[in-house]
Order: structure tokens, then C-alpha cells, then sequence
């Protein structure tokens, strides 16, 4: 049986990277899956892929910046496929990506706005339905940037330790109802957001890559692979955690390149 076989869910942050691929593992893992994002062109092109091979999916234009979204973007999830078992929380930005001095309080306040405050809002949709419905899972997109650090990465940390410091205690109530709230936490992925953070600088991207002990960056289906895990009955037994997915780089004394 596929991991996530007769289950519905939403990706919010489904336009590229590792949202794009979640989308495209989760449907082939067996979900019904509503993707989310402010690019609709992105969207229209994900989802004809998924039902091209065989899967089931909707497009929700959304902007998580803006609180009366989130619940409009389970209402459609529900109203399209009959429930909300998983949510995958994957939207973010990685802001102003230069040293603390030459930031404002303008692109503090976007990028915490963006990872930490949206998450905290689609959370509490999503298990506020959850609850009442027999329970689900949750998963959230952090960072190993969330206890590491890079130069221009403190407004980015700083959102993203906080998401860290969320999930524990999120964890812990929503058990409750029967919902397991977990982070990953990638580590250096082949994203545009990966490459937007070292400027697209191909000999710093090489060095970063063969600074890893596998002697690459990951790949957003890794990403996904971990996510479908932890949103399946497969990890029926794990939550409250932040789960490092970065090929050994942490362990091997990050660079600050």
C-alpha cells in the first residue's frame, strides 16, 4: 500500500523547490493533494502534471501573509476532496540575505511574517479541523539555519529557530486530539532559494556542495521523501520533532562560506 493512500492534504508553498516536488511524491504516494501558492501559472502547470500521471489534485491561490487565507485554504481542501488528514507547511522566504547592518525592520518583519507567523496561522486552521475530525499530521518547513548560521542568515535563523521553538509545545497540545506536529529541517538542497542565498555564485555554490560530507546538496525529493514519511501512519509514533536533513554538514562543523 503507497504511504499516503486514500488521504487528502494541502502543500502550502507548492510553486517550486521542495513544495513542487512533495506535490508531485504525494500523489504518486496515493493522496488527493490541494497545492498552494500566490503564482497560479506555477500552480496550473504542477497540477496538470499530477493528473497527467494518474493523481488527483486542486490549485489555491493564496498569499499566507494574509490571515483570512488560511482558512479559505482548508475550507477549498475540504470542500474539493471530503477531508484534511495531512498538512505540509512549506511556504518561506529567505529575505533580506544580508549582514545585520544593512538590514531594516522592514525585512524583519516580511521574513518573520513569512516563516514563522504564517505557519503559526495555517497551523491553527488546519487543526482546529483536524481536532474535530479524528485527528491528522502536520509537518513545517524549518531549517538547519534554525541553530546554524551563514552571514546575512540572522532574520532568516531568527524565524526559523522560532518555528523550532513552536513545534514542541504545539506538539504536546495537539496530541491530544490525536494530530503529530513535526519540522525537517534541510540543510543545503538545490533550490532557488538555496542558490538566491549565496547569490547565485556558481564557484561558492560548488564549494558549499563538496564542503558536505556526500560531497553534494540534497534534492527537494529527498525533502519530500522525509515529509511523506512523518505525514504517513508510517511515523505514527513521531512528533514535537525537528528532523535535519542536510548530508552530514552539521555534523562536519558547518563553513561559514
Amino acid at each position: 500500500m503507497k504511504q499516503l493512500e486514500n488521504k487528502s492534504g494541502v502543500i502550502v508553498g507548492a510553486s517550486s523547490g521542495i513544495g513542487y516536488a512533495a506535490a508531485l511524491l504525494f500523489a504518486e504516494e496515493g493522496a488527493k493533494v490541494a497545492v498552494v501558492s500566490r503564482r497560479a501559472e506555477k500552480l496550473l502547470q504542477l497540477v496538470s502534471q499530477i493528473k497527467d500521471r494518474g493523481g488527483e489534485a486542486i490549485f489555491i491561490q493564496a498569499d499566507v501573509t494574509i490571515s483570512d487565507d488560511h482558512q479559505r485554504i482548508v475550507d477549498e481542501t475540504i470542500s474539493a476532496f471530503g477531508g484534511l488528514d495531512f498538512a505540509f507547511n512549506n511556504a518561506g522566504t529567505i529575505g533580506n540575505f544580508v549582514p545585520l547592518l544593512e538590514q531594516s525592520e522592514e525585512d524583519w518583519d516580511e521574513t518573520v511574517s513569512t516563516n514563522l507567523k504564517s505557519i503559526w496561522m495555517s497551523v491553527k486552521c488546519q487543526a482546529a479541523f483536524m481536532a474535530q475530525n479524528g485527528g491528522g499530521s502536520i509537518v513545517n518547513t524549518s531549517s538547519w539555519l534554525a541553530f546554524g548560521a551563514l552571514v546575512g542568515s540572522t532574520t532568516y535563523s531568527a524565524s526559523k529557530a522560532g518555528l523550532d521553538g513552536f513545534v514542541r509545545p504545539a506538539a504536546v497540545e495537539l496530541a491530544m486530539h490525536n494530530i503529530r506536529i513535526n519540522n525537517i529541517n534541510p540543510g543545503g538542497i538545490d533550490t532557488e532559494m538555496t542558490r538566491e542565498a549565496f547569490q547565485n555564485d556558481a564557484t561558492v555554490l560548488e564549494k558549499f556542495a563538496a564542503s558536505h560530507p556526500i560531497k553534494r546538496m540534497g534534492t527537494s525529493r529527498e525533502v519530500a521523501q522525509l515529509a511523506a514519511f512523518l505525514l504517513s501512519d508510517n511515523a505514527a509514533n513521531i512528533t514535537g520533532q525537528t528532523m535535519l536533513i542536510d548530508g552530514g554538514y552539521a555534523i562536519a562543523g558547518q563553513r561559514n562560506l
